[in-house]
């Protein structure tokens, strides 16, 4: 651009110098010739070219410059060759200026109201830009939280369909490790309510189930324990409300930052969900707000499998001894028969009864009977090993299902039962008291393929141990 106005003002120059030659050298021709008058007349036209040439070079100021140099140049040869008419073409260069002038000046108006059009329609642009923009952002947002809340729906539906609470720390344990992002490790904590302390129930890492060494959590968790409020931990290097001094060697782990918050249920802190990871600034309080929901649904889930498993241990099991009752006891012997006919090993059946127990009512009172009761439901229950059962069959009757022991193993175990009966001390009204059992024994397959015989069996045995003389053991 600067290239074609050095140009253009170069021919402007030229052009008046040429046009000024020719028009002084047609002034010599004097008297003037009409052949003059013509030559003159073409140049006069050739300085509005070049008027308008140095206008384009030289911008305004040329403009008028050359204006005045022309008028000036035909004043002159007006004068000298005495013609009147050309002073005519004196106004006209000015016309021409004028017009110019007055034409750029409305089209630099009109620029300017098109640039601030422009303006005003990019400022408009840029500001629906970052108004889409924003919309934008916040459509996203509302996707996420969309996804999230129908994520928290389904969890709340499986949350509902179990009653068992392992299956509601597995359902949880797995779901927070999917909704919220940028967790390396999940964990679930929840308070044993006779030590209230934390214990450890679940934990899930990137890769699926993983293990830590802390069982009863750090001083994270123990924070929120006491502070019963939800925790957002940005970087554990940074955050001077903790001293992880505190936390033994063998328990560290590689985390920087973390997030928890407390299942709450009653008033009371039942649980705690932490996630943790390796990266600081991992977590936002978005992500502890959706934390703190899930904990809450599973707050809720864990009291009802808790109530569930209250509710159905009262429905099985004796109010008095703690023992199984009879009804789930039958249930339960029908089970283990199937069992150990498909793994070919035996069982036994033990039935028995305390010696002489409305003897001891009356002397006593019912209340101590109850304390006898109790107590030998206690001794049978600990006496049991895993696979075993213990129920109270009715009244002063009890009935053991040893799983897997033959006939010798059990009348060796029944022995021992016994002898813990009877070396029990009761002391009422200041006076030491006993009792002892009569103990009948049956085997299947032994004795009987049949579980409703091989109670018969059992019952019979615990009748001649009666007959015998009671506080033995007998065989079927």
């Amino acid at each position: 651009m600067k290239k074609d106005k050095i140009s253009l003002g170069l021919l402007a120059i030229a052009g008046f110098l040429v046009a000024s030659y020719f028009m002084v050298s047609a002034c010599r021709e004097y008297p003037v010739q009409y052949s003059v008058y013509g030559r003159i007349s073409s140049l006069l036209m050739l300085l509005n070219i070049i008027v308008m040439i140095a206008w384009l070079a030289f911008d305004q100021i040329g403009l008028w410059v050359f204006i005045c140099l022309s008028s000036l140049l035909t004043l002159f040869v007006a004068i000298v060759t005495n013609t009147v008419f050309l002073n005519y073409q004196i106004p006209l260069f000015f016309a021409v200026g004028f017009f110019v002038t007055i034409f750029k000046n409305s089209m630099v108006s009109y620029g300017l109201s098109v640039d601030r059009k422009v303006d005003a329609l990019e400022e408009e642009h840029n500001a629906l830009k970052a108004q889409y923009s924003n919309m934008q952002g916040t459509n996203d947002a509302l996707k996420e939280k969309v996804i999230r809340y129908a994520a928290l729906k389904e969890l709340t539906a499986r949350l509902s369909s179990s009653l068992s609470l392992d299956g509601v720390i597995n359902i949880v344990i797995d779901n927070v490790s999917e909704l919220v992002e940028k967790s390396d490790l999940s964990i679930l904590f929840l308070v044993e309510e006779e030590a209230q302390e934390l214990a450890l129930k679940a934990v899930r890492g990137k890769a699926g189930p993983a293990s830590i060494k802390s069982k009863k959590g750090d001083v994270f968790d123990l924070w929120v324990l006491k502070q019963r409020q939800p925790l957002l931990v940005s970087d554990t290097d940074k955050d001077f409300r903790f001293n992880l001094e505190l936390i033994p060697e063998e328990f560290k782990r590689q985390y920087k930052s973390l997030i928890a918050a407390p299942l709450i249920s009653n008033k009371k802190v039942i649980g705690i969900m932490r996630i943790e990871s390796k990266e600081p600034e991992a977590y936002m309080s978005d992500d502890l707000r959706l934390l703190t929901i899930i904990s809450d649904l599973a707050a809720i889930a864990v009291e009802n499998a808790k109530l569930y498993h209250r509710i159905e241990e009262l429905a099985i099991r004796d109010g008095l001894t703690g023992l199984y009752c009879h009804r789930y006891f039958k249930e339960r012997l029908a089970e283990d028969i199937i069992k150990v006919t498909r793994i070919k090993q035996p069982l036994s059946l033990l039935m028995l009864d305390i010696d002489d127990f409305k003897g001891y009512n009356d002397k006593y009172g019912h209340i101590a009977g109850d304390i006898v009761l109790k107590v030998i439901g206690d001794s049978l229950q600990s006496s049991v090993e895993l696979g075993d059962l213990a129920a109270r069959y009715g009244g002063e009757e009890f009935v053991l299902i040893l799983f897997g022991k033959g006939k010798a193993e059990a009348q060796r175990f029944a022995e021992v039962i016994r002898k813990k009966v009877e070396a029990n001390k009761f002391i009422l009204r200041q006076v030491e008291t006993h009792v002892t059992a009569s103990i009948g024994c049956a085997t299947f397959p032994e004795d009987t393929n049949s579980g409703e015989e091989l109670i018969r069996l059992a019952d019979g045995a615990l009748y001649e141990a009666k007959k015998q003389g009671r506080n033995r053991v007998c065989l079927a």
